[in-house]
């Protein structure tokens, strides 16, 4: 009776159904020596994760087969002690063995040796315990060379339990526990095709790909036989023929879980935006794909957002965004008689003086023809706000066709299409903000170091040094020394020495000399620092971002992320939660109002209560009154006088009655006041919050066409060394480096099968 003593290990599995090649096993081998000789032991399922050289899919499926290893190792031993005990004989064991393989190719079904064996008639129930008990007391542990710690599994062990190299269960859902067998079934299938000559191992690794790809993408089954038929590869009888041989002659594709049926696609009254929606239970089967055959399903055609806008979106792990918006404003703008003189007619310092037009158009209103995101015509009106909206130093015209400048300064549009004017204000030393800042959104030159944490808004700020700083500027933000402790949000570029415990949001390019320590980069530009080496920070670029140097052996690894719009989503987060607090007061006014109601509510129906039990008690003293005034003669007096108390009791009931009466109609009528007020207050409010949410909606689509228009690259350069543990990304793929790396290129490609990696060069 052959005996496999030696249960392979997950890598050298991965090995042979190809999910990684001999030099990959070999590097793959030769760190995991290395992390053992520095006492940095990791198991094979964690080095092939963080080497990117399996998907969770493809560990679940090798995990499944070594297990079947593990239990035709146990088979064996329970075999050999019943031949041993002459309950049965090598070819009933021999028999029980290639029953027990069938069985696990077919169903994943863990079939025991000892229950074959009953089942079979070759033993008795009585004869399996007694050979189970012999084996858990003699059994050793599995050969396992070159394998982490692994688990030994016992003849008596649930069927339904699959463990990982570490013990720990597999959690699987059953689709994907059907997708592993369908998988572990066509890796004979796809044997079986390069053994007839009908194939070559290059055109069944291509339809593997394809295979896996779908599952991912679109949550569809497929089996071998069906992608190699669609490729040409094979034709529709030899695949039947092969799959007849395997007993899988009724097996087809699989009808997937639509992801596409799991979103909502909500516009706008005006047809020229649209909105993406799902359940929170259904992120994970969310994709890009399933997003877009939903945007084309529903008809849209026209404004889809692009591909890394979208995928960012996906990441942030938001359940509701904007998908897609047709901007007219620039038509509306000419049709309107847009006219801007910000350029025209400055001072020797680039001015313009208090009371100058700024911006003008047409008086009256436009209706123009322009295109919703189904792709038809329409028409639009153009309204004074829809393209330009006045900031700080300026103000509308009376006859609200111009905007002017209110105060003299530096003309400018911000990406959010405000216009502004920015004072010009020199400070020859420090400024110390904080207790106020010094004149809002001013052009702000400082000799000496800005501090103080007081929001800062300005222009462009140009400082020596900035410390613990928050601001928020329209322009360009220059440090000559460095900037520590502080929070940035510019719209031009940021220069500085060095980056300090900081958190910087920056629409422009972003120039760093020297360092990066402790800080979060998010620019909708490039990050262009050549010189600079970054240590336990994280870095976004969307144009690329280049570095001196990321990481170190002592600190905490470094993100790099390049193409994607991370900067606009966070700016995006911030306006969600402005919008969140805005609609919770009105919220909380009307939980008051409902509350308010409720009460008055309650209060009528007590005083109801009241009013029936004062009825009855007046009911019942005019009967006693009768009563007393018709036997006053007869009746004893004893009588009489029991009868008086009674008529007293009841007039008592009355009066405490009629007591709580006005008590309650008094807080009935503050109740009810305190509804009208309430009401009164909604109505009043509820326009103005509405206004301030439609100005938070026109600055979100301002910043997501803004980004739109610039397009990102996923290229990432280093001058000098990437620490180990450094993670580089795209929009669509990461990487992990599990090594020191130095003078390399790093950029997100796209392959073949659709999917994304990062190549390095």
């Amino acid at each position: 009776m052959a005996k496999s003593d030696n249960i392979p290990s997950l890598a050298l599995l991965a090995r042979q159904y190809g999910t990684i090649n001999n030099d990959q096993y070999k590097h793959l081998v030769a760190l995991y020596a290395l992390k053992k000789k520095e006492k940095k032991a990791q198991g094979w399922e964690q080095l092939l994760l963080s080497q990117k050289l399996a998907t969770r899919y493809q560990l679940s499926l090798l995990k499944l087969i070594r297990e079947y290893y593990v239990i035709r190792r146990q088979g064996e031993v329970f075999g050999k002690i019943a031949v041993q005990k002459g309950f049965a004989s090598e070819s009933d064991i021999q028999k029980a063995l290639e029953f027990q393989k069938q069985e696990f190719k077919k169903t994943r079904l863990k079939k025991l040796m000892g229950d074959i064996l009953v089942d079979t008639g070759v033993i008795s129930s009585e004869q399996k315990v007694q050979i189970i008990k012999e084996q858990t007391f003699t059994d050793t542990p599995v050969k396992q060379p070159k394998a982490p710690n692994v688990g030994r599994t016992q003849e008596n062990q649930p069927e339904e339990s699959v463990s990982d190299e570490n013990g720990q269960s597999i959690e699987l859902s059953p689709y994907e526990k059907e997708f592993l067998r369908v998988k572990a079934l066509d890796e004979e299938f796809s044997a079986s095709v390069v053994e007839k000559g009908l194939a070559n191992e290059s055109d069944v690794a291509q339809a593997k790909e394809i295979q896996e790809s779908a599952f991912q993408k679109e949550n569809r089954i497929k089996i071998l036989g069906d992608i190699m038929v669609s490729l040409s590869l094979i034709t529709l009888e030899q695949k039947d023929i092969i799959l007849a041989e395997q007993g899988r002659e009724d097996e087809t594709t699989q009808v997937p879980v639509d992801a596409k049926d799991l979103l909502e696609i909500a516009t706008s009254d005006d047809e020229l935006a649209a909105w993406v929606s799902f359940d929170e239970k259904n992120r994970s089967q969310v994709t890009l794909p399933a997003m877009k055959s939903k945007l084309e399903d529903a008809g849209i055609v026209s404004g889809i957002y692009p591909d890394a806008m979208i995928q960012t979106h996906i990441d942030a792990q938001f359940t509701r965004f904007p998908i897609a918006r047709k901007d007219n404003s620039q038509m509306l703008g000419k049709a309107r008689g847009l006219t801007s003189q910000l350029d025209s007619d400055l001072t020797a310092r680039g001015e313009k003086r208090k009371g100058e037009p700024l911006i003008q158009q047409q008086p009256q209103w436009q209706t123009v023809s322009c295109e919703n995101i189904y792709g038809r015509k329409t028409t639009r009106q153009s309204p004074y706000d829809f393209t330009l909206r006045c900031g700080s130093g300026t103000r509308l015209s009376k006859d609200k066709v111009s905007i002017i400048a209110a105060k003299t300064g530096v003309p400018a549009v911000s990406v959010e299409r405000f216009v502004y004017v920015h004072p010009i204000i020199n400070v020859l030393e420090d400024a110390d903000q904080r207790y106020g800042a010094i004149e809002a959104f001013a052009n702000l030159t400082v000799s000496g170091i800005i501090t103080g944490a007081y929001p800062v808004t300005a222009g462009h700020v140009n400082a020596r040094e900035i410390r613990g700083g928050d601001i928020e500027a329209i322009g360009n933000v220059v440090s000559n020394v460095g900037i520590t402790d502080a929070v940035i949000r510019c719209q031009g570029d940021l220069h500085a020495r060095y980056l300090h415990n900081c958190v910087v949001e920056c629409f422009g390019n972003v120039f760093i000399k020297n360092e990066v320590f402790d800080s979060v980069i998010r620019c909708s530009g490039r990050v262009d620092s050549p010189n600079c080496r970054i240590i336990s920070s994280r870095i976004y670029g969307k144009k690329g971002v280049t570095l001196a140097g990321a990481g170190s052996a002592k600190t905490a690894s470094c993100t790099v992320v390049a193409g994607t719009d991370h900067h606009v989503i966070s700016l995006e987060e911030g306006i969600r939660e402005q919008k969140r607090r805005i609609t919770q007061r009105l919220t909380d006014l009307k939980s008051e109002l409902d509350a308010s109601r409720e009460e008055v509510k309650l209060t009528f129906q007590k005083m109801i209560e009241i009013k029936i039990f004062h009825d009855r008690a007046k009911k019942k003293r005019d009967k006693l009154g009768l009563e007393f005034n018709k036997k006053k003669d007869t009746y004893p007096k004893d009588k009489l006088r029991q009868l008086a108390k009674l008529i007293s009791d009841f007039e008592k009931r009355m009066e405490t009655s009629v007591t709580k009466l006005k008590a309650l109609n008094k807080q009935k009528k503050e109740h009810d006041r305190n509804v009208l007020r309430l009401e009164s207050k909604i109505k009043a409010v509820t326009p103005k919050l509405n206004r301030e949410i439609l100005t938070l909606d026109q600055t979100l689509f301002a910043y997501l066409e803004w980004a739109r228009d610039e397009a990102g690259e996923s290229k990432i350069v280093f001058k000098n060394k990437a620490f180990e543990g450094t993670t580089l990304g795209g929009v669509f793929s990461s990487v992990t480096l599990n090594e020191d790396v130095e003078n390399f290129t790093a950029k997100e490609i796209a392959k073949n099968n659709g999917t994304y990696e990062i190549s390095f060069s």
